[in-house]
């Protein structure tokens, strides 16, 4: 039975589509956190090259460049949740699947290590085996995520 979550494609022709589709999609992200990321920058040195420090900058500049940050972050966040990458390895040339749990998407080969792992790790808690600190019981909602 196939996986409904998985997106598989198997002729080249739509291989090749889906990737051309990716790389546009990469590269309109590219663009426009570097216009974002130059704005930023902007704030961060003076016209004769020497760094200002954040203190330096006028309330509203503060204001425009924690702005600039946001989005830059938000922009990032959204690209490695999408399609055109896998958020574990950061490739976009694979078929994906959708962690809906997680929201976002994985190659096929990450998504089923993930789920190779979350299946010992199941195993494990059944045996009597729980995370004990702050990072241990994160990565096991993560996981549980797999499941």
């Amino acid at each position: 039975m196939r996986d409904k979550r998985a997106i598989i494609i198997k002729t080249p022709s739509l291989r090749r589509i889906r990737n051309n589709l990716r790389s546009i999609l990469l590269e309109v992200y590219h663009i426009q956190w570097k216009k974002i990321h130059d704005e930023w920058r902007s704030y961060l040195f003076n016209s004769d090259g020497s760094r200002r420090s954040i203190e330096s900058l006028s309330p509203d500049e503060l204001k425009r460049f924690r702005l600039l940050q946001q989005e830059e972050n938000q922009l990032t966040d959204v690209i490695n949740r999408s399609i055109c990458v896998c958020v574990a390895c950061g490739k976009g040339d694979r078929d994906m699947v959708y962690n809906k749990a997680y929201d976002a998407w994985y190659c096929t080969e990450c998504y089923g290590l993930h789920h190779a792992h979350a299946k010992k790790l199941a195993k494990k808690a059944k045996e009597g085996a729980k995370p004990h600190g702050h990072e241990e019981k994160a990565i096991d909602e993560l996981y549980k995520t797999f499941l």
